[in-house]
């Protein structure tokens, strides 16, 4: 985002139009990213079960967002240059990121092995000390994942 951030301050500051679509161009290309990253994150983050639901509120966020930012730019127009229009949604860009960064905060492990004092790669029993002190094995399922599209269908089956 910071990237991508950059490049809009590019396009905004850039002298003639040739600059402005280069900027442009590497900005889309850094977004395209943005947006793998975050559905990769979004993925390791929900369980199976949840994915849709979460996609959607995530493509709903970054729907507002832009609404957020195209709204304060289309308000800022009557008062500012266009140049200060796109810097202003990029700072908004930029707070937003923030924000959601530190709302986020630090990684945690997956709660299947969180404290996990043995983990058996072949038979995929994970040992792990329970609430009193004792000792809870769970499963954990090993087999491989499958590919994302198998002969065109959803991954997980359910269409």
């Amino acid at each position: 985002m910071c990237g991508l951030s950059v490049c809009l301050t590019l396009a905004a500051l850039a002298p003639n139009t040739a600059w402005t679509a280069a900027a442009l161009v590497m900005g889309g290309a850094l977004q395209a990213a943005v947006q793998v990253t975050r559905n990769l994150a979004l993925r390791e983050i929900l369980p199976p079960g949840a994915l849709a639901a979460g996609y959607s509120v995530m493509y709903a966020a970054v729907g507002a967002g832009y609404a957020a930012t195209g709204s304060l730019a289309g308000a800022l127009l009557h008062f500012v240059a266009p140049s200060t229009a796109i810097l202003a949604g990029v700072a908004l860009t930029l707070a937003l990121t923030a924000l959601g960064a530190w709302g986020e905060g630090p990684r945690r492990p997956s709660a299947s092995l969180a404290g996990s004092s043995l983990a058996d790669g072949e038979g995929g029993a994970v040992s792990t000390a329970g609430a009193d002190g004792g000792r809870v094995v769970r499963l954990r399922d090993t087999r491989a994942e499958r590919p994302p599209i198998h002969r065109g269908g959803d991954p997980e089956r359910r269409l």
